[in-house]
């Protein structure tokens, strides 16, 4: 396995391309081990073991969406409980299915204009 070292304070402005069959592996960590958040950051949570980055507000799930059996895209799945506080985007509205808990250490956020729908 090679490593490549970046100058985390100075990186470089072109692009990385891993040839052949490699592949990139992302800085992997707990929830609780979450670096100080720079927009546009990228990591792999193993607590929630899905990637994430920030988006200059709060960490967010990265990819991921429809799952199911092979090929099949059917389920959409979420949590039952938030742990973190989270707040939609102004101009956004979210979708979960229920039930639903908040942690009493968390709050979710819904902006005016917005609408947080739970099914």
């Amino acid at each position: 396995m090679s490593t490549i070292a970046v100058n985390a304070i100075n990186p470089p402005s072109n692009t990385l391309t891993i040839g052949s069959t490699g592949q990139f592996v992302p800085s992997v960590g707990t929830t609780a081990e979450r670096p100080t958040p720079v927009q546009g950051g990228f990591r792999f949570n193993t607590t929630t073991v899905k990637f994430e980055g920030y988006n200059g507000t709060a960490w967010a799930a990265v990819g991921g969406g429809a799952t199911g059996g092979g090929s099949d895209n059917i389920f959409i799945e979420n949590g039952q409980t938030v742990t973190t506080s989270y707040s939609i985007p102004a101009g956004s509205n979210a979708g979960t299915f229920g039930p639903i808990s908040i942690d009493a250490s968390a709050t979710v956020t819904v902006p005016s204009g917005s609408v947080w729908t739970v099914v």
